[in-house]
């Protein structure tokens, strides 16, 4: 089964909704995926409308069907798109069927550990997808998890220690909440071993393929 649309089942479902993504190792490409976002065109994004501006954003009326991109642009490099303002995301929600979020940020690193000022979860979220990147699995700490200094190696004891801390993968859930281990095509962890409060899937969002879920 597709694993982007068995994700899409379990937190959107027929009703819509707010999902927030948080963590790393694949977040865009899964936003991608859940907004049928297609082919790099600007900013490597590609939607019906795609907007950097949120005067822009606030004028458009989106019609039923249309996928909506948008990020602002930042005032001091405009080659980079930061996030809107909160109360900017609160209007737009309302004019959508489903809104998707990249609520924090990694450095296109696997692995993230939270910061206080991260995530930014929206008061209107419905579900939270957290991932981590599997690709971690074996390295060391340092060159893997964006905000954790360690040399230790990356094995489950320390992506256990992620999910069970305050500040670690799970940071912020609410609503309908799942852990998606994103390129299992690169390694394929022990599922067996994950100690979750939230039900875990495995799988490769590159090759839109499960390969493993637990409670799910």
């Amino acid at each position: 089964m597709s694993l982007i649309k068995t994700i899409g089942d379990y937190l959107i479902g027929d009703n819509g909704g707010v999902v927030s993504i948080t963590g790393a190792g694949g977040k865009t490409s899964t936003l991608k995926a859940l907004g049928k976002i297609q082919s790099p065109k600007t900013f490597d994004y590609d939607a019906d409308y795609a907007f950097t501006d949120e005067g822009d954003a606030l004028l458009h009326e989106p019609e039923k069907g249309q996928s909506v991109f948008y990020a602002q642009r930042a005032l001091m490099d405009p080659k980079k798109l930061v996030s809107p303002r909160t109360d900017v995301l609160s209007l737009l929600i309302k004019r959508y069927d489903v809104t998707i979020i990249e609520a924090d940020g990694a450095k296109g690193l696997p692995l993230k550990y939270h910061s206080d000022r991260d995530p930014v979860i929206v008061d209107e979220t419905t579900a939270v997808l957290a991932i981590m990147g599997a690709s971690s699995y074996g390295d060391i700490v340092d060159n893997s998890c964006f905000g954790y200094e360690s040399t230790a190696p990356v094995d489950m004891k320390f992506i256990n220690y992620l999910i069970k801390d305050g500040q670690g993968a799970l940071k912020g859930m609410r609503g309908r909440a799942l852990l998606l281990i994103n390129q299992a095509d690169e390694k394929t962890l022990p599922l067996d071993e994950f100690i979750s409060p939230v039900p875990i899937i495995m799988g490769s969002v590159k090759e839109d393929r499960i390969y493993g879920r637990k409670d799910i």
